[in-house]
């Protein structure tokens, strides 16, 4: 007999207020471990997928805390996809301005979207906007003496 796992889906809808975002990356930490993500490929998910909510809830809410956010987490054996899904105008990731850091806070959840996950897309539509993070999953890390004898 043999077992295999499917892919997992779960949507996560909640108003646009970041209070929620703790319980959010619970969430995706506890899917991603069952998926068998090292606890870096986790943190990395989880640092990516909480930029893209705030940017969602602070510039993709054009009525504030009233509007609404939804992400969809799809896992198989091997890789994570988040999206994060709101009701704003949207933008074109070519037109944003290269970050500035030393000038001003702000402006780096983009480049760091880009550089914790595997892939980044960002899709437009009538409704709104749409961030598809993907997250390859390369299995859990050893650690200790089981790490130094490979």
């Amino acid at each position: 007999m043999s077992l295999r796992r499917t892919a997992t889906e779960v949507c996560v809808s909640m108003d646009s207020r970041p209070e929620h975002l703790v319980r959010l990356r619970t969430i995706v930490g506890r899917l991603a471990a069952a998926s068998g993500m090292s606890k870096e490929e986790i943190q990395d998910t989880t640092l990516a997928m909480t930029e893209a909510c705030a940017n969602a809830i602070r510039h993709g809410s054009p009525n504030g805390s009233d509007g609404s956010v939804s992400v969809k987490l799809i896992s198989d054996p091997r890789k994570m996809i988040v999206e994060v899904s709101d009701n704003g105008s949207g933008f074109d990731v070519n037109e944003l301005p290269e970050p500035q850091p030393e000038l001003k806070a702000g402006g780096l959840g983009i480049p760091l979207m880009k550089s914790l996950a595997d892939s980044v897309e960002f899709l437009r539509d009538k409704t709104g906007m749409t961030v598809r993070l993907v997250k390859k999953i390369n299995g859990r890390v050893r650690s200790g003496a089981a790490e130094r004898k490979a």
